[in-house]
């Protein structure tokens, strides 16, 4: 029975390979979870140090990308001919220098940044006011107490009031990131809660779990302004404890006031000077996207490319020291490509159409090398057929785990611009590997909006249809415990063996795809 099991996944194979088109045999066959392992034991090893934007693991794992590429005798179509598209990004950061100082009827406490208040970014001042507590991030304050604002420091409970109870992941994250700004006011203290989900300790390890510790970044040429215009820190209850004793209330007091009816009156504390000296490092860094191109066979068709992207980054090591290795995201989808493209570039016979197999960089800062290559192209955007994007497709989600169900994927967003598209994946499924296609995330109301958060989607607002593939969310999500050894090697050769016949069908397409009509 043992020997029987073992060779079933063989003998699926090979049955599931006699529907596919003959001449792409040989390269569907080479996908397997042999190589797929050997790739990741590197891409997720401790050498490379998590693979965070910009840092020195990110680079080793380029040069390990590029290093594959030439071996598969890939064109270097990227800077200076060589595999790489750099470009510049703008680091900003947290200086540790910056304080927050309580003087409390003339006794001063120093408190310390990482420790006991947190920031993604910081503006190079320093203010000192007076404190006040406002309620909620939404209290709406009347005329004669937003007159006294100018020149405090304001406390202010995470979130709006009606979610002060919610416990939802989704909720707990717009709460613990939420924004309250008051004219005149010195600055923003925002306090979370003292236990559940959305407590201090709680946002420490997200904001580590998702780097955001080491500051915020972005693309050297974005519009957008990264430098922060106004002081808001998230502070221990200890920080906030200290002003508010001079009121007689506790924290837990004053919160449930705020919870009470529609009014709440601001709690001002005059005898209680807050001082706050804000400092940030700013600094230049260059990244690169890995780009290796494989002509067509067609003189006519050629000129034409099917995009393979994964996003080779992750969250490397935190401020103490916690290495995230990312596995599943997205060492899975990286590796996957390169699997893809030795398929591709050993087959005897290739498509019409080129295959372009990116790895993009900084996806998880904020789909930056997408972004990068969808504005500079080195293809143009209207050549370019399709993208399939790999993005954690090496576990089971929570949902599946139950029923040890690992031979489903979840597809989104290969409807959406092109119908056409959606049933050459279907076709290509059923001829070939047989996964249950699950579109549960593929809805307009996916409240956990995955459409927009991985690469395809700076493809996908240019027109170009797409197709996502995802595990879905385990439990070592953007954890330090996504590690190799979790990792469905066989799953993930069946799900690199479907984009690979689709990839071939949509590369051997007479016609390009057909699109849906754009809305007006």
């Amino acid at each position: 029975m043992r020997r029987l099991f073992l060779l079933l996944p063989l003998f699926s194979v090979i049955v599931y390979a006699q529907s596919i088109d003959p001449k792409s045999k040989i390269g569907y066959e080479s996908i397997n979870a042999t190589d797929l392992k050997s790739h990741l034991t590197v891409i997720a090893s401790d050498s490379l140090e998590g693979r965070e934007t910009s840092y020195p693991g990110q680079k080793k794992a380029a040069n390990y990308i590029s290093d594959i590429f030439k071996k598969l005798n890939l064109k270097a179509i990227g800077d200076n001919g060589t595999y790489f598209q750099h470009f510049d990004v703008e680091v900003s950061r947290v200086d540790p220098e910056t304080k927050i100082i309580t003087d409390v009827n003339g006794v001063k406490k120093n408190f310390i940044w990482g420790t006991d208040f947190i920031s993604e970014g910081a503006k190079d001042t320093a203010v000192s006011g007076s404190a006040v507590f406002v309620g909620f991030t939404d209290t709406e304050l009347d005329s004669t107490a937003k007159a006294k604002l100018a020149g405090r420091v304001v406390f202010v409970f995470i979130g709006k009031k009606n979610f002060a109870n919610d416990t939802s992941k989704a909720t707990t994250m717009r709460r613990l990131f939420a924004i309250r700004r008051d004219a005149g006011a010195a600055a923003t203290l925002m306090i979370p809660d003292i236990e559940g989900p959305a407590t201090f300790e709680k946002a420490q390890e997200m904001m580590s779990s998702f780097g955001s510790d080491k500051g915020t970044m972005r693309m050297k040429d974005s519009s957008s302004q990264l430098r922060q215009q106004f002081i808001r820190f998230l502070v221990s209850p200890e920080v906030a404890e200290v002003v508010l004793k001079l009121s007689g209330k506790s924290l837990k007091q004053l919160k449930n006031e705020a919870l009470q009816g529609e009014q709440f009156a601001p709690t001002f504390i005059d005898n209680a000077t807050v001082t706050i000296v804000s400092k940030s490092i700013h600094e230049i860094k260059q990244i690169e996207n890995v780009l290796g191109f494989l002509p067509g066979n067609d003189p006519d068709l050629k000129s034409q490319v099917v995009v393979f992207t994964a996003h080779y980054d992750h969250l490397g090591i935190s401020r103490n020291g916690v290495l995230y290795p990312g596995a599943d995201d997205d060492g899975s989808g990286t590796v996957t490509i390169l699997e893809l493209a030795k398929a591709f570039a050993t087959n005897p016979i290739r498509p019409k159409r080129s295959l372009l197999f990116m790895t993009v960089v900084g996806e998880e800062k904020g789909l930056f090398g997408s972004k990068y290559y969808t504005n500079n192209p080195i293809i143009p955007l209207d050549k370019t057929t399709a993208d399939l994007n790999l993005d954690m497709i090496g576990r089971i989600d929570t949902t599946h785990e139950a029923n040890k169900d690992t031979n489903y994927i979840y597809v989104i967003g290969s409807n959406k611009i092109s119908l056409e598209l959606d049933s050459l994946l279907q076709i290509a499924n059923n001829e070939s590997e047989h996964l249950t296609l699950d579109y549960t995330f593929n809805g307009e109301h996916d409240p956990e909006q995955f459409y927009y958060r991985s690469d395809h989607y700076n493809f996908a607002k240019n027109g170009v249809p797409i197709v996502f593939l995802f595990d879905g969310i385990h439990r070592d999500y953007h954890k330090p415990t996504d590690t190799v050894d979790k990792i469905l090697f066989g799953r993930m050769a069946k799900i690199g063996r479907l984009i690979y016949d689709l990839g071939w069908r949509l590369a051997n397409l007479d016609l390009p795809l057909t699109k849906i009509p754009a809305q007006q």
